[in-house]
């Protein structure tokens, strides 16, 4: 039987509540980087309904700013309140099937992994823009979870695009300690890094969303104006790729799909076989390929089944699909990159 809180006195606990300075600190530390971290954001994108997210990287030094802006539903000042306190969602509790998310964390430990200053505006149709911020060094100093209600001083202009839309949200990420420390703005090797840092977030949004690029007014996700062209690990316009049979697995009375696709070097041109190898090369990328809601989680992985990664099997790449209920099941993480299947699939999976 489970524990009734309601027959325990106030006697017998006592309020254990996390210190706001620690706890807001142990928040950046779940292993994020750039490129998963962006990925998590647009992943809420994608839950308010937006059809476009327009990236920005600002290089400014130790003043850069990178923002993440989208057409989404927006959020009212209430559920901006909410979406920015931390675990404003319990992973236990039933979602809607199409939802990304999980433990109502990711906001926040993604932003927080990058950056110490996290602004977002909102805009829900027919409502004024409401901006909530979290300053971690002012958390640090007062203690205390306070969530103020404005852009720092001089932000407020890196928000404005919003005020034309009808409805949308910006994130903008600033003090970015973890991307930029303390460079100074004519730092030309500082510089480098930042941008290509872009294009390995450019990489990674083309092959987590390739699903959702893919297809006809479904998203568009622009980085400095320009599209983000989708990178589908299976090459399914090419009339070589070999379609093995779909299996569906019985699991818990939901099904897991699984197919296995096995597109041939010696019938692709050259062009099209270093393309399809992707940014981490043929050998890397062989593997199990999750998906939960036509969003890839992992790119090219055994999933502790016993096999390595081999040139023989470098063309082996096989699908796995996966409904959002499963996610417990599968020891989904919160950054959403690493999946484990559940000790009755394995046989059939191997």
């Amino acid at each position: 039987m489970g524990l009734d809180a309601s027959n325990i006195p106030e006697l017998m606990y006592d309020i254990a509540e996390p210190r706001a300075s620690a706890m807001v600190e142990s928040l950046r530390a779940f292993g994020y980087n750039m490129q998963t971290a962006i990925s998590d954001l647009i992943d809420n994108s994608i839950s308010a309904g937006a059809k476009n997210v327009w990236l920005s990287f600002c290089w400014d030094g130790a003043n850069s700013h990178v923002s993440i802006r989208d057409d989404g539903h927006g959020m009212t000042e209430s559920q901006l309140i909410d979406a920015m306190r931390p675990g404003s969602q319990s992973p236990m509790m039933d979602r809607d099937p199409d939802d990304l998310g999980r433990f109502g964390l990711g906001l926040k430990t993604a932003s927080f992994s990058q950056c110490r200053r996290l602004t977002v505006a909102s805009r829900s149709e027919n409502q004024e823009v409401t901006t909530r911020r979290w300053d971690l060094d002012y958390v640090n100093q007062v203690d205390e979870w306070r969530l103020l209600r404005s852009p720092a001083e001089g932000s407020a202009e890196k928000l404005n695009d919003l005020g034309s839309m009808i409805h949308g949200t910006i994130v903008l990420w600033e003090c970015l300690d973890r991307v930029v420390g303390d460079a100074k703005t004519n730092d030309q090797k500082a510089q480098a890094d930042f941008l290509e840092t872009v294009k390995v977030v450019q990489n990674h949004l083309a092959m987590v969303f390739h699903r959702f690029l893919e297809k006809r007014d479904c998203l568009k996700i622009w980085i400095e104006r320009h599209p983000v062209k989708p990178w589908n690990p299976f090459l399914p316009d090419a009339q070589v790729t070999q379609l093995l049979p779909v299996e569906h697995l019985s699991f818990k009375g939901e099904i897991v799909m699984v197919q296995p696709i096995l597109p041939h070097h010696s019938k692709i041109n050259p062009d099209s076989y270093n393309k399809a190898a992707g940014v981490n090369g043929w050998n890397a990328q062989q593997g199990f390929y999750v998906y939960r809601n036509e969003r890839l989680l992992v790119a090219g992985n055994w999933l502790n089944l016993g096999y390595y990664n081999d040139e023989h099997c470098k063309l082996a790449r096989i699908q796995v699909d996966l409904p959002n209920s499963m996610d417990s099941d599968w020891n989904i993480d919160i950054k959403k990159s690493r999946a484990r299947p559940p000790v009755s699939l394995k046989t059939d999976l191997r």
